[in-house]
């Protein structure tokens, strides 16, 4: 689970992501992202969105 939220924290236009727990192991658990999120390199998390093959298409607009 850690480095599920970790990846989406990598994801470009992710700020913050919401996790659920059940019991004080769980958050525990889930703030692993935190340690997890440094080792989140570019070329994991390439091959993270090639084997899901569904990355996110991003249309930067910078409307006011």
């Amino acid at each position: 689970v850690p480095f599920l939220a970790a990846w989406c924290l990598r994801n470009e236009g992710v700020s913050s992501v919401l996790l659920g727990s059940s019991n004080p192991e769980q958050l525990i658990e889930n703030l692993g992202a935190i340690q997890v999120l440094p080792k989140m390199t570019s070329h994991i998390v390439n091959e993270i969105d090639n084997i899901l093959g569904n990355k996110p298409y991003s249309k930067k607009d910078y409307r006011s």
